[in-house]
């Protein structure tokens, strides 16, 4: 099971493909409930867009999400937005999972 808390997924190995999404992640026994608090990107990965479109708070179902997700440890996973584009891979940072940062794209 992940532990509560912020997680964070950064890249910056090139200029034109950097970005860094911090959520706060909450897991049920039946879903992952996941909550944007920090989203910069230089390209804007679509998939992460239409994830976060409707609400900066989503719920993915274990058993039938439409996502792959791959939980390597109690503090890290990879998410796979719509099984399209490129996957991210997310690390603990710590509790606490209140709304700080910034939602930017582009």
């Amino acid at each position: 099971m992940l532990k509560r808390g912020k997680y964070i997924a950064e890249h910056d190995n090139g200029i034109l493909d950097q970005y860094r999404i911090v959520m706060s992640v909450r897991e049920t026994e039946k879903s992952y409930v996941f909550e944007l608090l920090e989203y910069v990107s230089r390209y804007s990965p679509a998939q992460m867009d239409m994830l976060f479109d409707k609400n900066k708070r989503v719920v993915i179902s274990k058993s039938k999400g439409g996502h792959a997700m791959r939980i390597w440890s109690d503090h890290d996973f990879t998410l796979y937005p719509y099984q399209a584009g490129i996957p991210f891979h997310f690390e603990w940072v710590g509790e606490g999972g209140n709304k700080e940062g910034s939602v930017k794209c582009g």
